[in-house]
């Protein structure tokens, strides 16, 4: 688990490089995923988009099990006879490697080992520390071992503002209110519901 998107980013290009170079990936059959990444055979990955057409949805982890011309089929890592279909297109726009993740990508998986990197707050390392069902192992960075285990205390104390149930509710009830406008705007001129409404209480 990482930092940032950036972080995520080139940790995942360079596991992805150690597989190929190790002969776990072949990189000559690929495809493209999001940010020009490569998409191999064996990478794990991440859907970042519903699809009710495919069944896939936003942040579920993937294994790619086989690349066609026009489309890849991905593989549930939890569940072989879980499979997916999804188009070249939407995986240029909406897949991108999994190996490492920020906070937000990670929640709610569990993995058998869990390395979390630095420059995280407290959030980050519990969520990311309770991943692992084997082993969970924080990296920190310092001249001492007495410096990174201060390091360490102090991105303990580093959390955000701890979010209230009032502002929870507030943010569910605009991200209903948001795909209510969307659901009405599919049935618009469809014969379908003149308009959809959401409530959502305490």
């Amino acid at each position: 688990m990482c930092g940032s998107n950036a972080e995520a980013d080139a940790v995942n290009s360079l596991i992805q490089q150690h597989r190929i170079d190790s002969g776990e990936l072949d990189p000559t059959v690929l495809a493209w995923g999001r940010d020009e990444q490569r998409l191999l055979v064996g990478d794990a990955v991440q859907t970042r988009r519903n699809d009710p057409r495919t069944g896939v949805e936003n942040r579920a982890a993937w294994i790619v099990h086989r690349i066609h011309d026009d489309i890849i089929e991905l593989v549930s890592p939890t569940d072989a006879s879980e499979r997916r279909h999804v188009s070249q297109g939407y995986a240029l726009d909406h897949v991108h490697l999994a190996y490492a993740s920020t906070v937000h990508g990670i929640q709610g998986e569990t993995t058998d080992a869990a390395i979390v990197g630095p420059d995280v707050d407290a959030a980050g390392l519990y969520v990311g520390l309770t991943r692992g069902r084997h082993s969970n192992l924080a990296i920190r960075i310092g001249q001492t071992e007495q410096g990174a285990i201060a390091d360490l205390a102090a991105t303990m104390l580093r959390g955000g503002v701890e979010i209230t149930l009032t502002d929870s509710v507030r943010a569910a009830q605009a991200e209903l209110r948001r795909a209510a406008r969307e659901a009405a705007s599919q049935y618009a001129g469809s014969g379908g519901p003149d308009g959809l409404t959401a409530t959502i209480t305490r």
